[in-house]
């Protein structure tokens, strides 16, 4: 009988929770996540803007109309990781020039003190609207940008602000604000945008120590801490964003969180990872071993694996954390496997994992950026656990 678990490395004792894997696996994490940094690197113009869709049938065309600027941000947050991660600077010149472009481009003035990222205008409805999400990302992309002095401290700042304009007492957070009406909204609401705000604040914190940014991201997380925990873990459903701001919030040294609050936020981790590794395919013999029976598309396993591996990082429970072990190998090497290494869309990651069936349509076939962004960072924070 094959043995379910993996070689874990001084398992309980390495404060950074390495991971051994073989050569082999090795050599398959640095191959895809090279091709990926190709494929990001190729598909930026002059100007810093990402070629947002492409497609493995040369037949389909696009017109570039359709721009995503969330994921523009997110996609410049991957390749910090990089840099961050595993020391791979190749797109660091291109990191730049696209965040020069978000600047310029897509971060709007709300009020005097308030900068917001704009979203895409809601067809037919004249409505010009920016997201807490979308500003927690552009500070994710930004933040690091700090000490280099290539980022305006006030630009970050007044992203900042507009985070913790859109923060309820409680410390839920608006989704959307209408910048044409000046008003709070509910439209575009996405459960992610919680952690991707409280993230965002989590990473201006850590390059500018004002407490209230630190202090927002905690209200934030204990907030969709809580929620879960009123929810029940049957109703669940998996917060990869939030996985990845509570990991930060544990790496934060100052975080100031006292016994109850580690606890209630390990048992926040502890319900996600549960709920979402129920779902896995582990049948070793399906050539989808691997993915998530929830998920169709490529994309939506590798923020699945994102979460997963920085909720590794969070827990305690033993035994729960060796089975993790194990569907974090099963699902970074899926994803591999599925990715594009020939042709001219080498390191592509297309919608479906059936992309190369006779069967597959043009949506199935489609690459879009943020779809190569979560793989990458999925596949760099995995592999950061192994070296």
């Amino acid at each position: 009988m094959r043995n379910p678990f993996p070689i874990l490395s001084n398992f309980f004792g390495n404060k950074k929770d390495s991971i051994e894997i073989s050569q082999q696996s090795s050599d398959e994490l640095e191959n895809a996540i090279i091709l990926a940094m190709i494929y990001i690197s190729k598909n930026m113009d002059s100007e810093g803007k990402f070629v947002y869709q492409n497609n493995l049938n040369p037949k389909k065309k696009y017109s570039g109309k359709v721009y995503g600027t969330l994921r523009h941000a997110g996609t410049l947050y991957s390749m910090y990781l990089c840099e961050r991660l595993l020391g791979k600077t190749a797109l660091h010149n291109k990191r730049l020039l696209g965040s020069e472009y978000l600047i310029k481009t897509y971060i709007r003035k709300v009020n005097k003190d308030m900068y917001g990222l704009l979203s895409e205008p809601l067809k037919d409805e004249g409505i010009i609207f920016a997201t807490s999400g979308g500003a927690g990302l552009s500070l994710c992309a930004l933040a690091n940008l700090l000490p280099e002095n290539k980022v305006p401290k006030h630009i970050l700042e007044k992203l900042a602000n507009f985070i913790l304009f859109m923060q309820t007492p409680k410390g839920d957070f608006w989704p959307s604000y209408i910048i044409n009406k000046k008003e709070k909204s509910n439209i575009s609401a996405a459960r992610f945008y919680p952690g991707e705000a409280c993230l965002g604040l989590l990473y201006l914190y850590e390059f500018d120590k004002q407490p209230q940014w630190l202090e927002a991201a905690k209200r934030g997380l204990f907030r969709l801490a809580q929620n879960a925990e009123e929810k029940g873990s049957a109703n669940i459903k998996f917060d990869h964003w939030g996985m990845l701001a509570t990991q930060k919030l544990f790496a934060t040294p100052d975080n100031a969180m006292n016994s109850p609050q580690r606890d209630l936020m390990r048992k926040f981790v502890e319900r996600n990872v549960k709920a979402i590794i129920a779902k896995q395919n582990l049948n070793t013999r399906d050539e989808k071993f691997g993915s998530f029976t929830i998920n169709r598309s490529l994309c939506g396993n590798a923020t699945n694996m994102e979460g997963l591996i920085a909720a590794y990082q969070c827990l305690d429970d033993k035994v729960l954390k060796q089975k993790l072990a194990y569907s974090l190998k099963a699902g970074v090497e899926f994803l591999a496997k599925r990715q594009v290494k020939t042709g001219i869309h080498e390191g592509g990651v297309p919608a479906s994992p059936d992309w190369d069936k006779p069967e597959a349509k043009n949506i199935d076939k489609e690459i879009r950026i943020d779809y190569v962004q979560h793989a990458m960072s999925a596949w760099l924070a995995y592999k950061s656990l192994s070296d």
